[in-house]
């Protein structure tokens, strides 16, 4: 294999052994590198490779990638409904909250300020100030997790939506936020499931395996032990989401069939989109769904 392929070893278990599995495109471009996924051969988790560090990485985020500017409220509150309903479903109704890599703030935005202490991490900048905007200046910080510098068991509740597969050092971020939230506190996880039967299908095609951008690609096992490792007790899960499940469906089959220009294969396409939602909704139901959201207690 390619020396940079295994210039660094994997952040869940140290091996550095790998097996090249396929490769994939980034889909926010026509053009660039191809990626490679490999499978780990000491735990089994997903890599992208090669590696890059977070300033390389950072090249690879468009600014529209944090959100659309000034959306109204009515549009958050509805885009962000599904993380507020999983936080009622858990029982969480207030108290302080970090949410990591939280972009221009939407998901801080949706939550009531009267209920909820509201803090944020963000990498981007541009964004971080965009949510200090909204939600009160001090409360965002610019930069990765491990780089905050937040008080010690400051959290009653801290998220993770779409962030811990952007991260090089995943186990570094769960330990960080082991040392932030107070015991007896949840941890939210949500990633795209690598162990989805769009995954499984779909492979370099798949869109929520969103190459180079997504480091990590995590299934329940490897996520579950890897929070056990770090202090935490998984006591929620679900593989249904409403907001990325058939989409992801939906553009990972365009992408598939729609090679080539062929006549056929785009007749199929839109002969399949009135059973994208119910063919996927029956998967998610089996424990296949794309998306994998926890909840984990802190021990």
């Amino acid at each position: 294999m390619d020396p940079q392929h295994i210039q660094s070893a994997c952040d869940v278990c140290g091996s550095y052994s790998v097996r090249e599995l396929y490769t994939a495109f980034d889909r926010l471009r026509n053009d660039g590198p191809l990626w490679t996924i490999v499978e780990c051969r000491g735990c089994g988790v997903l890599r992208t490779l090669p590696v890059l560090r977070d300033t390389e990485l950072a090249q690879y985020y468009p600014d529209e990638y944090w959100g659309a500017p000034e959306p109204s409220q009515k549009w958050i509150n509805s885009s962000q409904s599904e993380k507020t309903d999983f936080l009622s479903r858990c029982g969480l109704t207030g108290g302080k909250i970090l949410d990591v890599g939280c972009g221009s703030g939407f998901f801080l935005r949706a939550l009531d300020a009267q209920k909820w202490d509201r803090y944020g991490v963000e990498p981007s900048h541009a964004a971080a100030k965009e949510a200090q905007r909204f939600v009160g200046a001090g409360q965002v910080v610019a930069g990765t997790l491990t780089q905050s510098g937040l008080a010690e068991s400051m959290f009653d509740v801290i998220t993770l939506w779409s962030a811990l597969e952007h991260a090089n050092e995943p186990r570094a971020y769960l330990t960080e936020a082991k040392r932030l939230i107070k015991p007896g506190g949840t941890l939210i996880i949500q990633v795209p499931n690598a162990a989805s039967y769009q995954s499984r299908f779909f492979q370099g095609d798949w869109f929520a395996l969103d190459a180079p951008r997504h480091r990590y690609h995590f299934n329940f096992s490897l996520l579950e032990k890897l929070l056990s490792d770090s202090g935490f007790e998984v006591y929620r899960a679900t593989y249904f989401s409403k907001a990325h499940n058939s989409h992801a469906l939906r553009q990972s089959l365009k992408t598939r069939l729609l090679k080539g220009n062929s006549s056929l294969r785009t007749a199929l396409f839109y002969v399949s989109i009135p059973f994208i939602k119910p063919f996927d909704a029956m998967m998610s139901a089996f424990g296949k769904g794309a998306t994998l959201t926890v909840a984990a207690l802190s021990l």
